[in-house]
């Protein structure tokens, strides 16, 4: 017997050594079984059919019935490896009584313990097609986690082959999670389809490598010819949408199933007497010789890319980054490292590989330092990575395959967690937080995460890069949105993979979590309609996944079709959940607290706090239960962390978006303090809420605005611009307590006329109405607990209302005098009262505005 190296999955792909393996596979068999009721022929036939086998390039053969010892001999002496499907009563109510349950879990244990260790076997498929009716009778979780013990029992014989479960379109839901790969019998005649299929099964399979169980064409009801074209554009859509290999049916006409000889379908790639079809030599041209290499097809297009890499202070992973980005197999590409300002020994470790342009900077942050990286950028299309991203050696040829495959203007992949070094690693790994990518659909997302995207030049000068004002994140969601808001479409990619580190401990990753919380803040006032009232994000999409069938949180729906019987019974995963949002947020958090405090001295509360806290512990322990940690460190502590993660993970981010709110969105005092001059000649007409302001030469409110921009940048104001979705023009932050709404109007009359009306209003902020809620809660409190009204309390309370509208006057008188400057500036002339106002009596004329039409750029 030859020595066969074990193969071993990682993300969406196999692995030999660290050279890809693509599955070229065909089933074998079943035949008419021999005395000892083998179902795979005789050995010398079996020789014959290795042998054509390997001429045209196949490595696995797929087998229905546990082989006898000689036919796994005979394939480790071809150098070929063995998918043993087990076969069980799987058309009975298999799980209704204990002893057949048993029954097949004894057959695996029997089977796996047979051949364990025979260096041939490639590994089992612990099931086949459940009809889609048993598994809507026997229920879909009961079913799954049924197959999840096969797995289990016979990974704990033999621990050193893979393990999966086949199903087919209509059980496109059962999904155990603790496979080493998904297989998919999927028989699809149109490429378009078949291609849109296996697009939504890479993103249900999610981490794990995805390849097709079966595959072909009945030559009695089409033509050779047909076959040949069908396999061959099969094999490139395989390839084309990153699957780990397929398996053909069959590799000979001869049938046996059902006992009886099948003599009315012919899916063999050889005749019964082993004469070769037309597909046979379409498929030797096709697969080479090279049992395991991946059968790419040249990219019709391959555009000079720019990778773009940032760094600060990432020389841990430095390295290894640059090391994976200099084996990538891609013909034309150039590799930038911006370092931003750090302090360690990225600059050493950058002059250890020459290919390498090195750019050194003063510290600006992440979204400043990707700008200098595209001004230096020579290529067509601009691709973005981490310092702490591995990339996989195919990762450019998805990318850019899929980014030329339509009308996109920028493409992601997924990034997946390497291996843990250890248990509290793998537990960050699996907490709630962690960068992701959100879909629209199976091939278009709403967001991808800044460690692996790709656009092009075209599309980032269209919105004019990244918006410096994001220093640690948030960059990449600001991008993606401006970017669709252009008209822009993203697409994704689930095969161009990066491996990205996620945080070593638990204070970096508390660290990365207070970044994650302080640019949803800024990304909160300039994409309003994009957050819900938490603070936290609401996106339009999903990430289609395979959601575990959760207890308590986020249901998938399953489509099982008219009884039970569709032939295409689609998963659903629930959509973003509200409640859980709610129950884990700071806010939810802050009013238990309060809720807690309150009790004290209202004992007929007390339950409420208890209550609401038990829902933010099963939120957190939904988050337990379905978290997805490596098996090696999947122990009853570590749960028990991931349970603490996902409970503190929305606190520490809840807290950064507030503690952001606070420093970056107030004005600093001694800029409010300050005070305009303005030169009047008269009483001016309106109030301080409301401003009017008249132009002889057509100056309508867009020239107000523009000056008003210049003066806010000028003095150091915290401001926002409306982003479409506002019903003011900026909002300006001033003191502790509140903010101001800048409205205006332009009026157009006769001549070019335009007469301007502004509006001010105070707008709260959260904390004047936290304040305002404890004083009224303690003042409503005292009250009810004495025998009369306790005048000095009400009249503190007033005097704290009293406090904060002379705020509110302050800084909208202030806010006032910058517009009566701004309009100054811009030559409009405040309308005095006695002044003469002209008549409307034509339509307004076309006035071109300084204003820039994009109030991104403003931000």
């Amino acid at each position: 017997m030859s020595a066969l190296s074990r193969v071993c999955p990682a993300a969406k792909f196999l692995f030999v050594g660290d050279h890809k393996f693509f599955v070229k596979g065909v089933t074998y068999g079943p035949f008419k079984p021999d005395e000892q009721e083998h179902y795979l022929g005789r050995p010398a036939q079996v020789d014959v059919d290795l042998a054509m086998m390997r001429e045209i390039g196949i490595n696995v053969v797929r087998i229905y019935h546990a082989p006898p010892r000689w036919f796994l001999d005979c394939c480790a002496a071809a150098g070929m490896r063995v998918l043993i499907t087990l076969p069980w009563a799987k058309h009975i109510e298999f799980l209704r009584q204990r002893a057949a349950r048993d029954a097949v879990a004894d057959a695996v244990r029997d089977a796996v313990t047979e051949f364990a260790g025979h260096p041939a076997v490639f590994g089992y498929l612990v099931g086949n097609e459940i009809s889609s009716t048993m598994v809507r009778w026997l229920g879909v979780r009961r079913v799954t986690e049924f197959v999840e013990e096969l797995v289990r029992i016979g990974r704990a014989i033999d621990p050193d082959v893979l393990y999966s479960y086949a199903t087919y379109p209509p059980t496109e839901y059962l999904l155990p999670q603790n496979v080493d790969f998904f297989c998919f019998n999927v028989y699809l005649h149109n490429q378009r389809e078949f291609d849109a299929y296996l697009l939504r099964l890479q993103n249900l399979t999610e981490e794990r490598p995805l390849i097709l169980g079966e595959f072909g064409m009945d030559t009695l009801r089409h033509p050779e010819d047909e076959q040949a074209e069908m396999l061959g554009w099969h094999i490139d859509s395989v390839v084309k949408c990153g699957l780990a290999g397929t398996i053909l049916f069959a590799w000979t006409d001869e049938w046996f199933t059902g006992e009886k000889e099948i003599t009315d379908w012919a899916f063999g790639i050889v005749t019964r007497e082993r004469a070769p079809k037309k597909s046979f030599y379409m498929l030797r041209d096709k697969l080479g010789r090279d049992d395991s290499a991946l059968p790419h097809r040249p990219l019709l297009k391959a555009p000079f890319v720019s990778i773009i890499v940032c760094s600060y202070n990432g020389g841990k992973t430095l390295a290894g980054c640059l090391d994976s980005l200099g084996k990538l197999n891609y013909p034309a590409c150039e590799i930038i490292l911006v370092d931003d300002g750090s302090t360690d020994d990225t600059a050493y470790i950058a002059a250890q590989f020459p290919n390498v342009r090195y750019i050194h900077q003063k510290n600006h942050g992440l979204s400043h330092a990707r700008n200098t990286g595209a001004s230096a950028a020579r290529g067509e299309v601009f691709v973005y990575t981490d310092s702490d991203c591995m990339a996989d050696v195919d990762w450019l040829y998805y990318l850019v395959g899929t980014l030329l495959s339509g009308d996109y203007a920028g493409v992601g992949g997924p990034n997946v967690s390497p291996p843990a070094q250890n248990w509290v690693q793998a537990c960050v790994a699996a907490a709630p937080g962690g960068p992701s990518h959100v879909l629209l659909t199976d091939t278009v997302a709403e967001h991808i995460p800044g460690c692996n995207m790709a656009f092009h030049r075209w599309a980032f000068e269209r919105v004019g890069g990244f918006d410096v004002e994001y220093h640690k994140a948030g960059d990449d969601v600001d991008f993606c949105w401006r970017l669709q808001q252009a008209g822009g479409v993203i697409a994704f990619s689930p095969t161009a993979i990066v491996w990205h580190h996620r945080r070593f401990t638990l204070r970096a990753f508390f660290k990365q979590q207070d970044g994650y919380g302080e640019a949803e803040s800024l990304l909160r006032f300039k994409h309003l309609i994009f957050f819900g009232p938490t603070g936290a994000a609401k996106w339009r999409g999903q990430i289609y996944g395979a959601p575990r069938f959760s207890w308590f949180l986020d249901r998938p729906i399953v489509y099982h079709g008219v009884f039970g019987e569709g032939f295409f019974q689609s998963i659903y995963p629930a959509a973003q959940s509200e409640i859980a949002i709610y129950l884990g947020s700071i806010e939810w958090f802050g009013l238990t607290v309060f809720l807690f405090g309150l009790g004290v001295f209202l004992p007929a509360l007390r339950i409420v706090p208890y209550l609401m806290f038990g829902g933010t512990l099963a939120v957190a322990l939904s988050y337990m239960m379905r978290a997805r940690i490596e098996p090696r460190f999947d122990t009853v502590h570590a749960r028990l962390l991931v349970m603490v993660l996902g409970f503190v993970q929305p606190l520490v981010r809840g807290w950064s978006r507030y503690f952001t709110w606070l420093r970056f969105k107030r004005t600093p005092r001694s800029v409010i303090s300050r005070r305009e001059y303005v030169p009047a000649n008269g009483r001016p007409a309106g109030t301080l809420s409301r401003r009017i302001f008249w132009s002889k030469e057509g100056r309508d409110r867009h020239y107000l605005l523009g000056a008003m921009f210049d003066l806010l940048e000028e003095e150091g104001w915290r401001y926002s611009v409306d982003s479409g979705w506002n019903e003011w023009d900026i909002q300006i932050y001033g003191n502790f307590w509140w903010s101001i709404a800048l409205q205006t109007v332009t009026e157009y009359h006769a001549d070019a006329q335009c007469l301007t009306r502004v509006r001010l209003r105070n707008r709260f902020v959260t904390t004047t109405m936290i304040f305002n809620l404890v004083a009224l809660s303690l003042l409503i409190y005292r009250q009810l607990n004495i025998a009369h009204v306790e005048f000095w309390s009400i009249a503190a309370y007033l005097v704290f209302v009293l406090f904060l509208a002379g705020r509110a006057r302050a800084l909208k008188s202030r806010v006032a005098e910058l517009v009566d400057l701004a309009a100054y500036r811009a030559g409009l002339q405040r309308v005095l009262r006695r002044q003469p106002i002209a008549k409307p009596e034509v339509t307004k004329p076309e006035v071109e505005a300084p204003v820039a039409a994009d109030p991104a750029a403003r931000v």
